[in-house]
């Protein structure tokens, strides 16, 4: 590999980086910079011996990238825009997702939408909006499910499920990003896992800039540091064997049930909306006086529906230059 593909690789990687937030699709920004057909052959091709070397030769400057930025963007996630302003941090997020939700619907065009399309989209929006809806009751106290995490994260060992739930988590999360349209981390988010695998690394103060109960980091408190650490690893477990297993089946999935798999896409995608605004973790923005004020909503609407056009224009734009280089 040549220095300038090296690089083009590299940057495409950054840019594969903002799925890293919560709405941000990896698959769909793959998409947007021409690099999602690499990035699955390539993850396919780990699985075989004859393969295996060009297969990590083409992922490393994309990894790279994806690394880097990730890590620089999780820094300003942690400590500006979710901590200061997490309902403009939300909206904008879900511009992103919002923007792409009409280029989606063209897979369903060329016959009538069927009975079995409308409910496969109803099942995929209720489970997506509903785990939000009951994360989001459960920290109004209305219903009484423990759902709160960070305790749990900072003492692993003393709720052991909790491993088996970050290997499945990470495990859909990671499935996720390899689909168009929908968000690995968005995953993690209506969870309720997002901002507590966060807390591992960068540790969560309020205003004063004192750290909350439970959520310092491995770098603050080496409190229970094995076991913190084990969580992560457990994550990125589950997330490998996602998309290896995922960049095999995803072609064969879309080539033979492309309609039925997209029409379960949407309907997750657009419950995932509701979800991102109503959730355990924004239930505390809505209900905290420095962070629940008119100009964060008024801002954070404007900027939700400059996402939106963004995203829709740029999809349009990479599915323009794909038809064209087809043809």
């Amino acid at each position: 590999m040549n220095a300038k593909k090296w690089f083009t690789d590299f940057a495409k990687g950054t840019a594969l980086g903002t799925g890293i937030l919560p709405g941000i699709s990896v698959g769909t920004v793959g998409f947007i910079v021409n690099i999602y057909n690499k990035l699955i052959d390539a993850l396919a091709g780990l699985k075989s011996k004859a393969t295996f070397k060009k297969a990590v030769v083409t992922l490393i400057p994309i990894a790279f990238g994806t690394l880097l930025s990730a890590f620089l963007l999780l820094l300003f996630w942690k400590k500006v825009a979710y901590e200061h302003f997490p309902f403009i941090a939300i909206a904008v997020l879900a511009g992103f997702v919002i923007g792409g939700i009409p280029v989606m619907y063209k897979e369903l065009k060329g016959s009538p939408i069927t009975g079995k399309d409308i409910l496969r989209m109803v099942l995929g929006f209720v489970i997506a909006a509903g785990i939000g809806i009951v994360t989001f009751l459960a920290a109004a106290g209305i219903i009484h499910i423990d759902l709160s995490f960070y305790e749990k994260f900072a003492n692993p060992f003393a709720s052991p499920w909790i491993y088996l739930v970050v290997l499945l988590v990470g495990f859909v999360a990671a499935v996720a990003c390899l689909i168009p349209g929908i968000s690995g981390s968005m995953v993690l988010f209506i969870f309720n896992l997002y901002n507590p695998v966060v807390t591992i690394f960068f540790s969560g103060r309020d205003a004063q800039g004192n750290i909350y109960p439970y959520q310092a980091s491995i770098f603050e408190s080496k409190e229970n540091l094995g076991a913190r650490l084990l969580i992560v690893l457990v994550l990125l477990i589950g997330m490998v064997v996602g998309f290896i297993l995922a960049s095999v089946t995803m072609k064969k999935l879309l080539s033979e049930h492309r309609r039925g798999t997209f029409g379960c896409v949407l309907g997750f995608v657009q419950g995932s909306v509701v979800s991102m605004f109503v959730n355990n973790e924004m239930y505390h923005c809505y209900t905290n006086p420095s962070t629940n004020q008119w100009w964060q909503f008024l801002i954070g609407a404007i900027l939700c529906l400059a996402t939106m056009a963004l995203t829709y224009y740029l999809i349009r734009k990479a599915n323009a230059r794909q038809i064209q280089e087809g043809e």
